[in-house]
Order: C-alpha cells, then structure tokens, then sequence
C-alpha cells in the first residue's frame, strides 16, 4: 500500500472527493503538529499530532466520512465549516466506526458546494502512524412512508452504516399491548 503524509494545517489540506461509496485512502500523521489557533475538537482526548482534509459538500447536503484502522487503531475526528484560517466547529466524534475504534461522521443539513475541512488525530497523540479515510455523499432524507408499518419495515445490517430518515405525520398505532409502556406511537417507522 501506499501512504501519504495528509496536510498538517487546514489551509494545506488534502482535498478528499465525496463519491457514491466509501473508497478508502491510506494517510499517516507521523510527522504531524499540534494546530492552533482552531477551536478544540471537544472529544477524542485531543493533544496534538492532528492532520486535515477538505470535502466539498455534494447536492444531498449529506457527507459520510469513516475511517479505518492502521498503525492507528483508535482514532478521533471533527468536522469544521467556514474558511481554512476562519474555522467553526460543526461536530467531533471519537468510537462512531464499526472499524474498531475509529471515528464515523454522517452530517446532514451541510450547504452544498461548501468545503468542510475534516481534523483527524490519535487520541493521546501517543500512537502515530498510518489510519485510512474516506468520504462519501449520502441521500437527503425524503419522507418515507413505506417503512410505517411492521409488515412493510426497512431491512438493514449490522456492520453497515445506512442514515435512515424519520417519518413525520404518519398517525399513532396507539400505546400499550405489543407496545409495552408506551402511551402513543407518534411518527413510527419500523426497521
């Protein structure tokens, strides 16, 4: 495999494409510094050694970004809007992977067109090396109906990240019975 030193600051950062799967890269922040001057990621015991990427957001407004383990295997990341030297943090996540201990972002709600620069570091900055991300557009959440009855549900699988989105006035199957303590079912989607 191959592995490339990402950028070590959000206004050299490497550019990642949002296709319509998850395509893993290799990256090291072996040699990576401390950035400053950004606001604090807020999670993953952030101490420095952080690398960064930039993501132009798809139409959807949705962006996926996962990563998978290398020399990392435990792993933290946040996401950040605005411009490289003007930063606001958007959301941070530590364990969201189904890749061992490794971060998973799904961002909804993103202006399209926009560049969402992506932090990644090793908690602890205490185990360095190579970690593998990707970036993937994701479906903006439509109403669906098809999912609001028990016989017609939503098949999923473990080990796979899929965004379901919410049903909104689909009327209450009642509370109790098969229910258990619920008093009303407002909204029900079954999966």
């Amino acid at each position: 495999f191959s592995q490339t030193a990402a950028g070590d600051n959000p206004c050299n950062a490497t550019p990642l494409a949002a296709g319509n799967s998850c395509i893993y890269q290799t990256f090291t922040n072996g040699t990576a510094t401390a950035t400053t001057g950004v606001t604090a990621p807020g999670c993953g015991n952030y101490n420095g050694g952080d690398v960064w990427f930039s993501v132009v957001v798809p139409a959807s407004g949705v962006l996926i970004i996962d990563s998978n383990t290398g020399i990392i295997t435990d792993g933290a990341m946040a996401l950040y809007s605005g411009s490289c030297n003007a930063l606001t943090l958007v959301t941070c996540d530590d364990d969201g992977s189904a890749n061992g201990l490794m971060p998973s972002i799904s961002q909804t709600g993103l202006t399209p067109g926009a560049t969402i620069y992506i932090r990644f570091w090793d908690p602890n900055n205490n185990n360095n090396g190579t970690f593998q991300i990707c970036a993937k557009a994701g479906a903006p959440c439509t109403t669906q109906l098809s999912n609001s009855a028990c016989a017609s549900a939503d098949a999923f699988c473990s080990g796979v990240s899929t965004d379901y989105c919410n049903t909104t006035n689909i009327a209450s199957l009642g509370g109790g019975g098969i229910y258990g303590c619920l008093g009303s079912t407002p909204n029900p989607a079954f999966y």
